[in-house]
């Protein structure tokens, strides 16, 4: 069986050089790979780099070309911020949903890694009570975007200094907005997803804390495949745990439903 089209969603703050390891690995392990960039990493229009218009953008100039106009089983690998953009963006492509109207290719399953799973409405920092954590350095470096604090502490702390620091010197900024606006519906909270969602937990995460991410998982009412990464970072399965990054992300796609 050909493998899946994986759609790498990416964090916030980190542009696809800092996943390059990552990426270059799946597509030595036979996987075709689509980068899906969005409008709040280091935004032109900061009054509309909201979640919604991620979620529209990657919806239309990546989910819609490769499951409609290509017929693609494609799998979305998200990670941190991006899966509240990128669960919204697959609303409705679901493979169970497009076999049941004799329709071709689909999305076969989301996996989140250290992510955030929001509640249709909310947004990232109304889930935390209204505010974000402060190493989140808003307006900075100017008014409507947002840096991160330290950077190679709060995302690489176990991770090679020099792939860190380099990792780090690659971060843009991000949308003030993106945190503060709704999640639209996600997917994940479709019937049709059912036994297609997964998440990677990054068990020694700063920047989403394990206790954090497990309370989310349980808070959907969802049924989800989990897997663990102990003692990692939130980046360190794209920079130095990779093998076993893509050893969990073929194991989750062993799992999901063949129609």
């Amino acid at each position: 069986m050909p493998k899946p089209t994986v759609i790498f969603v990416p964090g916030a703050w980190l542009p696809k050089a800092s996943y390059g390891l990552f990426l270059h690995a799946l597509e030595k392990e036979g996987f075709p790979v689509h980068y899906a960039s969005y409008p709040s990493f280091d935004p032109t229009d900061n009054l509309n780099a909201s979640c919604e218009r991620d979620a529209k953008v990657i919806r239309g100039e990546v989910i819609q070309p490769l499951v409609e106009g290509e017929g693609r089983d494609v799998v979305l690998f998200m990670h941190s911020y991006a899966s509240m953009p990128g669960s919204a963006a697959v609303s409705g492509f679901s493979k169970t949903e497009r076999v049941r109207k004799g329709q071709a290719g689909g999305v076969l399953g989301l996996i989140c890694i250290g992510a955030f799973l929001i509640p249709q409405g909310l947004s990232c920092a109304g889930m935390q009570g209204g505010n974000l954590p402060g190493w989140i350095l808003l307006d900075q470096p100017e008014k409507g975007v947002n840096i991160a604090d330290d950077p190679v502490k709060t995302f690489a702390a176990d991770v090679d200094p020099d792939l860190a620091n380099q990792m780090a010197a690659q971060l843009k900024p991000h949308s003030n907005l993106a945190f503060t606006s709704e999640q639209p519906p996600p997917a994940w909270a479709e019937a049709d997803y059912d036994g297609r969602c997964a998440y990677i937990v990054t068990g020694d995460d700063q920047a989403v804390p394990q206790a954090a991410q497990y309370g989310m998982i349980s808070g959907t009412g969802k049924n989800w495949i989990v897997k663990e990464f102990a003692g990692s970072s939130h980046m360190a399965p794209f920079l130095t745990k990779i093998d076993p990054c893509i050893q969990f992300l073929q194991e989750i796609l062993d799992l999901f439903p063949q129609a």
